[in-house]
C-alpha cells in the first residue's frame, strides 16, 4: 500500500503476522516502534523491516511517500493504519 503523507502527519502501523517492509519513496520520516528504545530516520530510497508485532509510529518530517509492503513478496501489506492529521502552525489555541 501507498501512503502519501504532509509534513507533521503521522501514522500508527500495526503489521499482521507477516514481516512487511517499509520503503521510502519521497521525502523523510522519523519512526519509532513499539519496545523499542531507538528512533530511526530514514531518506529516500531507504526501507525499513518490520518484523516484530507490535505498533509503529511514523511522522513525516517533509512531504512524504512511503510503501508497505510483504518482506518476502513485495504485495502489498495488510496492516492496521490509524492517521494524525497535522494542524497548521498558524492555527494557535488558546486555553482560558
Amino acid at each position: 500500500m501507498d501512503y502519501l503523507l504532509k509534513k507533521g502527519e503521522t501514522v500508527s502501523v500495526t503489521a499482521g503476522p507477516e514481516s512487511c517492509s517499509l520503503r521510502m519513496d519521497q521525502g523523510s520520516v522519523w519512526l519509532t516502534r513499539y519496545d523499542d528504545p531507538r528512533d530511526y530516520i530514514l531518506k529516500l530510497g531507504e526501507t525499513f523491516a518490520v518484523s516484530t508485532p507490535g505498533a509503529v509510529v511514523i511522522e513525516a518530517l517533509e512531504d512524504t511517500a512511503i510503501a508497505l509492503e510483504y518482506a518476502c513478496t513485495g504485495r502489498p501489506a495488510r496492516t492496521t493504519i490509524q492517521i494524525g492529521l497535522c494542524l497548521p502552525s498558524s492555527i494557535v489555541m488558546e486555553r482560558n
